[in-house]
């Protein structure tokens, strides 16, 4: 994979791969590289902080949970929510 990137210097074609484990070198600074998720590719844009982690720790294969409002049933204390 390490060739495919330093062989890529052309800037409109970004390297997809499902190679998550990859480690990070100093050789493909400031390059793109769409990394897959599990369902779709997410581009990742090499950074030097990036240096020696794993191509996977940016691209997160799940979306955080938010916190919503309690429905109906949820707890005790839901009653007492208006409905309308």
């Amino acid at each position: 994979m390490l060739k495919k990137i330093i062989n890529n210097n052309n800037i409109k074609v970004i390297l997809r791969t499902h190679v998550r484990k990859y480690s990070i070198l100093p050789n493909i600074f400031n390059k793109k590289i769409y990394v897959h998720n599990g369902s779709t590719f997410k581009i990742v844009r090499i950074k030097v902080s990036m240096l020696g982690r794993r191509l996977g720790e940016f691209s997160l294969t799940y979306k955080a949970v938010k916190p919503g409002a309690p429905g109906i049933g949820a707890t005790h204390s839901s009653r007492f929510i208006p409905l309308r």
